[in-house]
């Protein structure tokens, strides 16, 4: 497993894991970094519910 710093991406973190079958709740997943930790984590194989704001 390769280091994780300051410019390690969801990706970085994620290598490896196995999350099938888990769930969790991602606040602000519309943009920004919530977003990519939605990719991420959907990639992953978990099941992510999305909180965000309207944008109109």
């Amino acid at each position: 497993m390769k280091k994780l710093g300051a410019r390690s991406s969801t990706n970085d973190v994620l290598q490896g894991k196995d999350l099938t079958g888990r769930t969790v709740i991602i606040t602000g997943s519309n943009c920004g970094i919530g977003f990519e930790t939605a990719q991420a984590m959907a990639g992953a194989g978990e099941l992510t519910p999305n909180s965000r704001r309207p944008t109109n």
